[in-house]
C-alpha cells in the first residue's frame, strides 16, 4: 500500500491579516488600485472617514483568503523611497503563471513604471515568475506565481473536497 501524500494544512498563524498603505492622493490612487486588487480577487471598497482617526480610507478584502489590503490618505506629503527604512514593498500571489503576464499587462496599462519582469527569479524552490513595479506615489509592488505555493494550495483543496464528501 502506497503512502499518504503530505497535505499542507491550513494554518493562520504567521499569515498576513492585512496590509495598509498611505498615499498622497487616495482617488487618484485608487483608480490604480482598483483594477489591480480586482483583477487580484479583492472586493475594493468605497473610500470613508474614519472618525476615530480622521483618516480616509478604503477597505479591500480578499474574501477567499481573507487578506485585507487597506489604502490610506496620508497626512503628510512624503514621497516613498523604496530604499529608506520602512517597507520594501509588497508582494502579491497569483495562482497561475499566465496570470503573472495578465498582470503585468493590466498594470502597464494603468501607468505603472515597471522594474523587472516579468521573468524568472531565483527566490523560490521550483520556480518564481514575477515582475516588480512601481504604483502610485513610486510604492513598490511585485506580482508572483510559485509553483510549489500553487501545487501546495491544490492538494489542500483537494484534500478539503474529498474530506467533505
Amino acid at each position: 500500500m502506497a503512502e499518504p501524500t503530505s497535505v499542507p494544512k491550513p494554518d493562520l498563524n504567521g499569515s498576513i491579516n492585512h496590509v495598509s498603505i498611505t498615499v498622497s492622493d487616495l482617488p487618484v490612487a485608487m483608480k490604480f488600485f482598483g483594477p489591480m486588487l480586482k483583477f487580484l480577487g479583492y472586493t475594493v471598497g468605497e473610500i470613508f472617514e474614519d472618525t476615530r482617526t480622521g483618516g480616509r480610507l478604503t477597505f479591500n478584502i480578499n474574501e477567499s483568503n481573507g487578506t485585507a489590503f487597506n489604502i490610506w490618505q496620508a497626512k503628510l506629503k512624503h514621497l516613498f523611497e523604496v530604499y529608506e527604512p520602512g517597507l520594501h514593498h509588497v508582494a502579491f500571489n497569483v495562482q497561475r503563471h499566465e496570470q503573472v503576464d495578465d498582470a503585468f499587462a493590466l498594470v502597464s496599462s494603468l501607468g505603472a513604471e515597471i522594474l523587472d519582469g516579468p521573468g524568472e527569479f531565483p527566490f523560490g524552490p521550483g520556480g518564481y515568475y514575477a515582475f516588480y513595479f512601481l504604483g502610485p506615489d513610486r510604492l513598490k509592488f511585485e506580482i508572483v506565481h510559485m509553483p510549489l505555493a500553487e501545487r501546495n494550495y491544490r492538494q489542500m483543496i483537494d484534500a478539503l473536497e474529498r474530506g467533505s464528501r
